[in-house]
């Protein structure tokens, strides 16, 4: 089995977000990693969510 590579948070972020996130995630008991995690898991689902069409709907007519 392959070994997993992934980027650690410090590569990801600067300094001051990174500290930001592990403030946030000491005050919801969790580690940074997991609260990026749940973070990037909400907004896929927030864009990959279907919508409904906008605009109104007229029949179609043959020439």
């Amino acid at each position: 089995m392959p070994e997993e590579q992934g980027m650690e948070l410090g590569e990801l972020l600067d300094p001051g977000e990174l500290k930001l996130l592990e403030a946030e995630a000491a005050k919801r008991g969790m580690t940074p990693a997991e609260l990026a995690k749940i973070g990037i898991q909400q907004e896929l689902t927030r864009r990959t969510r279907p919508r409904a069409m906008t605009g109104t709907i007229q029949a179609f007519r043959a020439r």
